[in-house]
Parts: structure tokens; sequence; C-alpha cells
């Protein structure tokens, strides 16, 4: 009797040390983009303190002191653990994530909180089964504010104002559809774009308005031309490493999914429409007439420029094995439906 005892109570004591070991967890996040935008501390960190709040402190999440891999090599640095959890725009890596270029097209994102649910239940419906992001757990998907037309000095008021003209574009979507209309695209990081700005090194730039405030570049910026709904718009991912998630116990693993997908994604969505509306206020007040609306015309050529990237897109789509304008087309009835919802 004494020696079953002993077996039992040995099981439970290496049971007990086995769920330690699979509860206690501290995740390292890849921390790449400034720790004091809003992005990240009334985002990302609000969500890592939700993590251990709802985990009872098992699941940790720290910021890297440093960089442990640059944006384009976000989604890399968690696939083989580098990094435990990292966020950033798909489009940091042309050609990798074919199917989220879908989002890049202008005209999409007057409210990123709703074209980020959107954007979670379209992924969710098309492009996860695919085997899209199988190597990493997805925690989120989202979208950023649109982007509008930002100048040093020369303002876009017409599609002939692009000629010639050096632009910082962040995809390559956006850099073909720029070449179209007679711009020279040049590729470069948002940890770039003070210098480029600062030297002349571009004429100007495609961002959300917020984003001048939050990489402080506003003082550059006097000209800006809106783009209602975008000229483009980033698609982001929030994810984590696979064998680090396997490490979390199934409790936790459930408890974390709870606050994230849909929920974060709008989260995050909502952060970058609330800040670019107000950022939006500040140029108007400080730019005055020199913050401009596209006309009409400049839209029309803006929507043509964009039309061999689409007829591109949906051939690329079909190779993944999926029908890219039902796609597209319930991406969109899904942003209209939302919003009529609200």
């Amino acid at each position: 009797m004494n020696i079953f005892k002993k077996l039992i109570l040995g099981a439970a004591l290496t049971l007990g040390s086995g769920a330690c070991l699979a509860a206690d967890v501290t995740l390292r996040y890849n921390q790449w983009f400034p720790s004091q935008h809003w992005s990240q501390k009334d985002g990302l960190y609000k969500y890592f303190e939700e993590i251990e709040k709802v985990t009872e402190g098992r699941v940790k999440v720290r910021p890297s002191a440093k960089p442990l891999a640059p944006p384009t090599k976000n989604y890399q640095a968690v696939l083989s653990g580098i990094a435990d959890i990292a966020w950033g725009p798909h489009g940091y890596t042309p050609g990798a994530f074919l199917l989220t270029e879908m989002v890049e097209f202008p005209f999409l994102t007057y409210d990123a909180g709703i074209s980020s649910k959107a954007y979670w239940r379209t992924y969710k419906k098309f492009f996860e089964p695919t085997g899209m992001q199988d190597g990493v757990i997805t925690l989120a998907m989202h979208v950023t504010s649109g982007g509008n037309i930002h100048m040093r000095t020369e303002d876009i008021s017409t599609p002939d104002d692009f000629y010639g003209k050096k632009m910082r574009v962040q995809t390559s979507v956006l850099g073909n559809a720029l070449q179209s209309l007679g711009a020279v695209p040049i590729s470069g990081s948002l940890s770039e774009l003070r210098e480029f700005l600062s030297r002349g090194i571009i004429d100007g730039t495609m961002l959300s308005d917020e984003l001048l405030y939050g990489f402080k570049v506003n003082k550059y910026v006097n000209k800006v031309t809106q783009i209602p709904g975008g000229i483009y718009t980033n698609s982001a991912f929030i994810i984590m490493n696979k064998q680090k998630w396997e490490r979390i116990s199934l409790k936790d693993r459930t408890a974390i999914m709870e606050i994230s997908g849909e929920k974060l994604s709008v989260k995050m969505g909502r952060l970058w429409h609330e800040n670019d509306i107000d950022a939006r206020a500040k140029l108007i007040e400080s730019l005055g007439d020199d913050y401009q609306v596209a006309s009409e015309s400049l839209i029309k050529a803006i929507d043509t420029s964009f039309e061999e990237g689409r007829t591109r897109w949906f051939e690329k789509a079909k190779e993944q094995g999926i029908n890219g304008e039902q796609a597209l087309d319930y991406y969109k009835k899904l942003v209209i439906n939302l919003d009529s919802k609200l």
C-alpha cells in the first residue's frame, strides 16, 4: 500500500511539474516600432496586459529592448523562433503574402475599425483555408487607415502633377500604380522616412495622416491631398510562434484567443481610425488650403492606375485556389453592411 501511495504521489508531482512548465511562459515581442507610438502603448501593450490578466499571470509578453529583427523579417523571425510575437505590415515583404494585396487597392478604407472587422472575416473565409500563415499562430489581421498624398513643396492636384516626382512607397502594388502615372517610386521603411524627407531624397510619400505625427515628420510636409477611402491601405498581422504557443496550457490558449481574432483586429483598426481623425484636424488647422481633397479627375486617374494591379491580383488569387473577384466583393459588401449597422 505504501509503495502504491508513493507511486501515486510521484506521478502527481511529475504531472504538476509538467503543468507548470506548460503554463508559465514569457513571450518575446519584436519591438521595432517606436514604443511610445499609440499603436504600441495604447494597442499592443494593452493587449499584452490583457494576456497576462486572462491567464492569471502564467503568460507574459515582454517587448525586446532593441529589434530582434527588422520589419522586413518580422514574419520570418516568428517562424524561426527568433521572436515569439510580432506585429507588422505584410507589404514589407513583397510577394510573400500575395492574398493580402487585396486591401492595398484604393478607396476601400473609410474607417479602419470597420474595415478590420471585414478583413478578419474575409481572411477566415477565403485566405486562411489556402494555408496562408499556417507556419504561425495568427492572433489578428487588421488594416491601417487609408493613405493620403503628403508632399514637401509641390502639391498633387492633377494626374500630371505626379510626373517625375520621387515618391516613397511601402508596397509594390502602390509603387507600380504610381509608376504608371509617371512618378518615380522609391522603396523605404518608416524608419527611413525622416531622412528621406529632411534631405530631399523624396518629393513626397503616401501615408495615413496620423503617421506624420507618430513619426514626427509633419514639419517636412507642406502639401496634402486627401484621397477619400485612401490611395492604399496597409494589411497588418499579429502572430505568435507555434512552438511557444504549444507550451501554453490549453486553458490559457483558449483565454488568449477569446481576446484575439476579430476583437483584437477591430481594436487595432479602431485605434488607427481615431488617431487618424485627430491628425487630420491638426493638419487642416496648420495647412489651411494646402490640405485639399482630391478632384474627381485625380481619383479617376488613380483608379485607372491600379487596374493592371487588380487584374494581376485576381490571377494570383486564382493560382492560390480562390476566386479573387468573389473575395473582394465579399470584403466590400461586409464593409458597407457593417458601416450601416453603426
